[in-house]
């Protein structure tokens, strides 16, 4: 036993929680002994891994482990968004006197600011925006400082996207509500997995509002004015280079046209 010890003492793997080795076991009869030894390492191993972390850190892991609950296995876009750092406000707006105006208009901590596109309801072309995420609301302004809508996030129901590698996403929000005069929000982003996973942790941690339900389907329907639109995704060749593209196609139809993927 004590040669068993010393030599597993001498062979352990490395202290990451991923490396998967483990010593070959050198005896039959401690084969029930080796495997537990093997879990209780690794249980050890991965508690002084966590002890490292930063409460700023942990809520990074936490929003990145959300976002694999969310859409791994289930968004082609996800895999290329698991190495890139979710930083949140990448317009610094709270520094840059470019936002002073805006940033001033939002009395709420910024979770998140970003240009995105929203999809013009007419014609299906894009319009960028600015997109503010605070604890109890979003903003979309239109890069002067002017705000063109601001919706309570207990007005908002829902968030539509596809299977596929695109930006695209319906924010639905509650018929009847003062925010959805003018119908729903299709907008597009290349953070498109960041910003849903900020929105759906927003819903999870308020305690006046339900968690907000992220439908992941290629056809759904919005809602603008008093006309519902299906939005229909296709695989096709975009004339935007690898972005994806969108077109009104009729009054109930809108169909965003998706590269293949290799």
């Amino acid at each position: 036993m004590q040669k068993y010890f010393l030599g597993l003492k001498s062979t352990l793997p490395s202290m990451s929680p991923v490396d998967q080795s483990w010593p070959a076991r050198p005896y039959l009869f401690l084969d029930g002994v080796h495997r537990e030894l093997r879990r209780i390492f690794h249980l050890w191993r991965c508690k002084q891994y966590r002890s490292q972390f930063t409460q700023e850190k942990k809520v990074v892991y936490e929003e990145k482990l959300e976002a694999s609950e969310l859409f791994k296995d289930k968004k082609a876009l996800y895999p290329s968004s698991v190495s890139q750092p979710f930083r949140g406000d990448y317009l610094e707006i709270s520094k840059n006197p470019k936002y002073q105006k805006l940033h001033s208009a939002v009395e709420e901590k910024v979770l998140l600011a970003d240009v995105v596109n929203k999809i013009n309801r007419a014609n299906g072309k894009g319009t960028a925006r600015i997109f503010l995420l605070a604890k109890n609301s979003f903003v979309l302004d239109d890069q002067t400082g002017q705000v063109k809508a601001s919706v309570p996030l207990p007005d908002l129901t829902s968030v539509s996207v596809s299977t596929q590698s695109d930006g695209f996403f319906a924010l639905k929000l509650k018929e009847g509500s003062a925010a959805a005069v003018k119908g729903d929000f299709l907008l597009s982003s290349e953070r498109l997995i960041e910003i849903i996973t900020k929105l759906h942790r927003t819903g999870a941690t308020a305690a006046d509002r339900e968690q907000l339900d992220v439908d992941i389907s290629d056809e759904f329907l919005v809602q603008f004015k008093q006309d519902k639109v299906c939005v229909k995704f296709i695989q096709g060749s975009p004339k935007n280079g690898n972005s994806a593209s969108c077109k009104r196609k009729n009054n109930r139809l809108l169909e965003v046209s998706v590269p293949a993927t290799a």
